[in-house]
């Protein structure tokens, strides 16, 4: 069996022909169709009309709040102004004609993992992908938690720290976006450069005034992850401040998680976990914490990195209608 696999992200929508040994046997990316729902159900009949005669059906990942059973999209996330209280399943099926699936991509990066992944041996486990923020999914005896309003594993929403704003949540606090926003205000970064640009104007009418101010005009530097690891290792003290503070935050995160499911592992997974580094950084940062805070080793958190990284979401999805199809 093979899917016509679509991970839609704010940036762009990623697709793929999958089987059911979760090989990928072509790959290709497009522009996130965010404007209207129209948009969206073009994009994704163009995309199958091109695999129609090698797909058996279409699974698709998607940000926000979704009900996989029913296919209602409740909000939230890049594509909740255009799909909220819509049932996307039912709307996909009847422009394409074809079985559907869906899930949030959290928890398909989560199933990608439980399926051929790093919780394929475990029957507990929790999934971390360090994206524009914080997406993942709860595994619970190999299936995935929802929860009330489908809101289980929103890690993006963990809160954190004393600010009283946006600024306490793991979106800010781990995410890219986040740690985007703080080396442009503490290195005076240009916003119009940086991915998403519009939202780091947005982000300094809630916490422009915490940072320094500068009177020369802003740099037009891009500060994605890659840069701002490149500026870890060469020593820049406004990075390393901002990797720091991002370390103990999602170690902060592990350990929250650990706690309150005691899963048999956590996995890391997006952009970030790319990085040499971070499971080492993170691993020390994990014991230091529990060091100082007396959390004994029996709660400690065991993180390992993502076998699937930037595909998992893709994998995840497939899995999932995998699940409701069958093989």
């Amino acid at each position: 069996m093979k899917c016509l696999v679509l991970d839609y992200g704010g940036s762009s929508v990623k697709y793929a022909l999958v089987n059911d040994r979760a090989e990928m046997e072509v790959t290709g990316t497009g522009p996130a169709p965010i404007d209207s729902t129209e948009s969206f159900l073009d994009s994704v009949a163009q995309l199958y009309e091109q695999f129609r005669d090698h797909a058996d059906g279409i699974a698709m990942s998607l940000p926000g709040f979704i009900d996989p059973h029913t296919g209602e999209h409740f909000g939230s996330g890049v594509y909740g102004d255009i799909l909220k209280g819509k049932n996307v399943i039912a709307l996909v099926k009847e422009r394409c004609g074809c079985n559907v699936s869906l899930e949030n991509d959290g928890k398909c990066g989560a199933l990608a993992e439980a399926w051929k992944g790093s919780l394929s041996d475990v029957k507990n486990g929790a999934v971390l992908v360090l994206g524009s923020g914080v997406g993942g999914g709860v595994i619970i005896d190999g299936k995935v938690l929802h929860g009330r309003n489908t809101t289980a594993g929103e890690f993006s929403f963990l809160l954190g720290g004393k600010r009283h704003n946006l600024f306490d949540t793991g979106f800010m606090s781990v995410g890219v976006m986040g740690l985007t926003y703080q080396l442009c205000k503490l290195k005076n970064l240009d916003f119009s450069v940086q991915d998403a640009a519009p939202m780091m104007s947005f982000f300094d009418t809630i916490a422009g005034d915490q940072y320094p101010k500068f009177s020369e005009p802003p740099k037009p530097i891009k500060a994605d992850g890659r840069q701002l690891f490149k500026w870890v290792e060469e020593g820049d003290p406004d990075a390393c401040r901002v990797y720091r503070d991002f370390l103990h935050s999602l170690a902060m995160i592990c350990e929250n998680i650990q706690i309150t499911l005691a899963p048999d592992r956590i996995v890391i997974g997006g952009g970030l976990s790319r990085a040499d580094r971070l499971l080492d950084d993170l691993r020390a940062e994990i014991d230091a914490l529990c060091r100082d805070t007396m959390i004994a080793d029996e709660m400690k958190a065991e993180v390992v990195r993502s076998r699937y990284l930037n595909e998992c979401n893709i994998l995840g999805a497939m899995y999932n209608y995998i699940q409701q199809y069958g093989a």
